[in-house]
């Protein structure tokens, strides 16, 4: 019985221990209960000219979705403000467009110096997420 008890207590301090923001993220990105934006740069709302292999999209039916929100179409003549995302949790970013998924990537506020990130799309350079500091393009404010 005595045995069982230790067991379940090193597993509890193990899930706790896993789940617990790294001391990097807390200094640099706050508390717990802080909240991150990413801002959605504009793009044209011409069909690209130049596009990667699987990066063709319309742009009137593109849109971005964060985690289970809804889709917002993406701007195209001023940002988008997408708030009160957790710090520390790790974020989904959707794009479709013609009712298809064209590319999804995870984030964590964490991986960049800010709680402020900029997202940019085009069909040659695809996705692009950063930070005021990483990302001069980036407006967000």
């Amino acid at each position: 019985m005595a045995r069982i008890a230790i067991l379940l207590t090193a597993l509890s301090v193990a899930a706790a221990a896993q789940g617990a923001p790294s001391d990097s993220s807390r200094s640099s990105l706050g508390n717990q209960g802080e909240l991150g934006t990413v801002c959605v740069q504009p793009n044209s709302p011409d069909p690209p000219t130049r596009i990667s292999p699987g990066g063709a999209y319309n742009p009137a039916t593109l849109t971005v979705r964060i985690d289970k929100g809804e889709p917002i179409r993406w701007p195209h003549k001023h940002l988008v403000r997408i708030e009160n995302l957790i710090l520390n949790q790790r974020h989904l970013v959707v794009l479709t467009s013609d009712g298809k998924r064209i590319q999804s990537f995870w984030f964590r506020f964490s991986d960049y110096k800010d709680v402020k990130l900029c997202l940019s799309f085009d069909g040659y350079q695809g996705v692009q997420l950063g930070d005021k500091q990483d990302a001069l393009w980036c407006k967000c404010k």
